[in-house]
């Protein structure tokens, strides 16, 4: 009896486990994106542009080099990876972009297709009767006819998506869709190409690159749950050769650097239980500090999200971040 309980207690016991592991398995990343901290872009023909235009616009062409890393437990399970492309502030029309659609089918060249018709018509019944001292007899009726075709063609294959792209923010951002097949994997690095027009004067900007990926995920045995995850690089973009716009786009990189780097470090001491913000006389209706405020201050391009929170900060990360938004500034006057 004993041994019966100690069973159940087991099992029970690690049936609880599996579904802790399976939920510290549903917060980890699936997939690990990386792009590059600063991107030069160069100018290209103005085909696209008239003669006025030509005058006071130009063309940009912006190459980005992305990569992902799909965990060994999650191989074969991800439907697509999405990339998203926008302007942080100012935004300018999109000129071209690649890759464009694609589709991919497993079979190549045309399939042969026969189809069969036919059609049978008839009426048929009988009677059969046996009285006693009487007549024993049966009637038969049978009628039918039977007419048959057959059409031979040849047709295309069905096709899947592999690539899938088109413009976002109304023709002033690009998305990009890839689907995994026999012949592809999403994994490894791909060059995303984008084409903006700009004034003529514009030397330096900013862009927000959004990576999702959705799929199913195995949380216990076969059991499986649907998901999407998504994460955002936020990249100065400078005109190739512009010397000036460089160290604007490095002073960005830098300073968004040691903002993470402070904030990663005052999560630490607040994690630990640590006094150090009460010691810094933050009054009691001030509001708290989001747990993303950080990412949130680099991502949105606004000032104002720095000046909302200023008083619930210490004064050392308040001066860091002053340095990411006057570097953030120099970028977005480059674009004028």
């Amino acid at each position: 009896m004993r041994c019966v309980f100690t069973t159940k207690l087991l099992f029970a016991m690690s049936l609880f486990l599996a579904f802790q592991l399976g939920l510290a398995a549903a917060n980890d990343s699936v997939v690990r994106f990386d792009a590059p901290a600063m991107i030069a872009v160069r100018p290209i023909s103005a085909g696209h542009l008239s003669a006025g235009e030509a005058s006071s616009e130009k063309v940009i062409e912006l190459l980005i080099p992305v990569s992902s890393e799909i965990g060994m437990q999650d191989r074969g399970e991800i439907s697509s990876f999405r990339y998203d492309i926008v302007w942080n502030q100012q935004s300018y029309p999109l000129v071209d972009y690649a890759p464009k659609t694609q589709t991919v089918s497993e079979i190549e060249g045309l399939i042969d297709v026969e189809e069969n018709e036919d059609q049978a018509k008839g009426i048929g019944g009988s009677l059969n009767g046996r009285f006693p001292d009487m007549v024993n007899g049966s009637i038969k009726a049978d009628l039918s006819s039977r007419t048959g075709s057959t059409i031979k063609y040849q047709e295309r294959p069905q096709h899947d998506v592999l690539v899938a792209s088109g413009t976002v923010n109304r023709g002033c951002g690009v998305f990009f869709r890839f689907h995994p097949s026999k012949q592809t994997t999403l994994e490894g690095g791909r060059d995303l190409v984008i084409a903006f027009r700009v004034p003529q004067t514009w030397s330096g900007g900013v862009i927000k690159l959004k990576c999702s990926v959705t799929g199913k995920r195995r949380i216990i045995g076969s059991w499986s749950d649907s998901f999407e995850e998504s994460c955002m690089f936020v990249i100065p973009i400078y005109l190739e050769g512009d010397d000036q716009a460089r160290k604007a786009a490095r002073d960005f990189v830098d300073s968004e650097t040691r903002l993470r780097i402070n904030w990663d470090q005052l999560q630490n001491r607040l994690t630990a239980g640590s006094n150090y913000l009460p010691r810094l006389g933050r009054s009691e209706d001030s509001q708290s500090l989001p747990s993303h405020w950080a990412h949130r201050l680099i991502q949105s391009g606004k000032d104002e999200y720095l000046e909302r929170y200023r008083s619930d900060l210490p004064p050392d990360l308040v001066d860091v971040a002053d340095q990411f938004v006057l570097a953030r500034q120099g970028m977005f006057k480059l674009g004028r």
